[in-house]
């Protein structure tokens, strides 16, 4: 490992150490996970191995609380995800969204135009800050809070199994002035865990307009390696700095997140949620919720501490039936989709429920 050009030997001598005793579990079978140091800013976990026993496999997925945010109107969203968190192992607790033309003038964060900015978008902001807001008021340790068309992998605990012991080693960077006052498979130096979003650039990659001071970035990685639920290299997205055929094939990345696009699910401690209600909730909104969430990460606002991975661990779900009802934000009319689909989601739990329901084994959405 490097850090600012040069090799740490006691972190490597750790590294290797560390690696030889650390095992992961992955979805229905047993796999070793070795973590090894390189002689670059890139570290690499293999994803063979068992793993110890873990928070990760519990109820809430390491968390205190798993949050959705949806429309009650929206009922088809949420038998879906009722019965994709069943047969996964999980459970979700619900957080009404809100229609952006409920909210009154006098409500709106400070920069809004209403003339420019549609309701739609208030309303995704204003239901990501009502998850914040609850977070903060039930003094909830951390929570995952997500969208309510998510999909993912139906080994999603073995995955974030494995993700966690990446974004421990990653946080060794983070200053630990503000450490998680209770335990975390996640580790305890983190404010949010990006853990769904649909495009992804690297610190090192980000456009001029974007950019960040040479001494903030924070171009770390560590690689899970030999994932098999990695989809293959054709149909893999999210890739907006980067080609995934500079990675071996069945790679993950974990990363400190640059610009991140779509909010789709993450997670935050209850030290990130007070950071993140302060900016997101009472500094001004002037672009999507997303854009918003992710200069909260890339600028390190509040000292905001963020571990992210691609491909994600949660994506939103394109269901069989009208493209209309995708989304609450967009308006795609009234054509139909005949086959379903999630992106970079190899084992997909929604396309796999009858199979799960049933007991059969679930399928690959692509084999090639």
């Amino acid at each position: 490992m490097m850090i600012g050009g040069r090799p740490n030997v006691s972190l490597v001598i750790c590294a290797v150490v560390f690696g030889c005793i650390f095992l992961t579990y992955l979805g229905s079978g047993s796999v070793r996970n070795q973590l090894n140091s390189t002689s670059s800013p890139t570290r690499w976990v293999s994803s063979k191995g068992k793993h110890e026993k873990s928070d990760v496999f519990n109820k809430t997925l390491g968390f205190e609380k798993v949050f959705v945010i949806g429309l009650p109107e929206r009922s088809d969203k949420r038998d879906a995800l009722t019965l994709m968190s069943s047969l996964t192992g999980f459970q979700l607790s619900w957080i009404d969204g809100v229609l952006g033309k409920a909210i009154p003038d006098k409500a709106l964060p400070f920069g809004w135009n209403r003339e420019t900015m549609s309701d739609s978008n208030l309303g995704s902001w204003r239901g990501h800050i009502n998850a914040m807001r609850r977070i903060v008021e039930d003094g909830i340790s951390s929570a995952l809070i997500m969208e309510d068309d998510m999909d993912w992998d139906v080994h999603v605990k073995g995955l974030l199994a494995q993700f966690a012991e990446a974004a421990r080693a990653l946080q060794k960077g983070f200053h630990q002035d503000q450490r998680l006052k209770s335990p975390s498979p996640y580790g305890l130096d983190w404010d949010m865990l990006w853990l769904g979003s649909c495009i992804t650039t690297f610190d090192e990659d980000l456009p001029e307009h974007l950019q960040i001071p040479y001494e903030q970035r924070d171009a770390r990685k560590i690689l899970i390696r030999n994932d098999p639920t990695v989809p293959p290299t054709g149909h893999l997205l999210a890739n907006g700095s980067f080609s995934w055929d500079d990675y071996p094939p069945q790679t993950r990345i974990v990363y400190v997140p640059g610009d991140n696009v779509c909010s789709f699910a993450y997670a935050l401690s209850a030290a990130g949620a007070q950071k993140a209600l302060q900016y997101m909730g009472l500094e001004g909104q002037q672009k999507p919720f997303d854009n918003h969430l992710s200069d909260l990460c890339r600028l390190r606002v509040n000292g905001m501490r963020c571990v992210s991975i691609v491909p994600s661990l949660f994506v939103h779900h394109r269901p069989r039936g009208k493209i209309s009802g995708d989304s609450d934000i967009n308006n795609a009319g009234e054509a139909v989709r005949e086959v379903g689909f999630t992106e970079n989601v190899l084992y997909s739990t929604r396309l796999n429920l009858r199979n799960l329901v049933t007991g059969l084994e679930p399928e690959k959405q692509w084999t090639d």
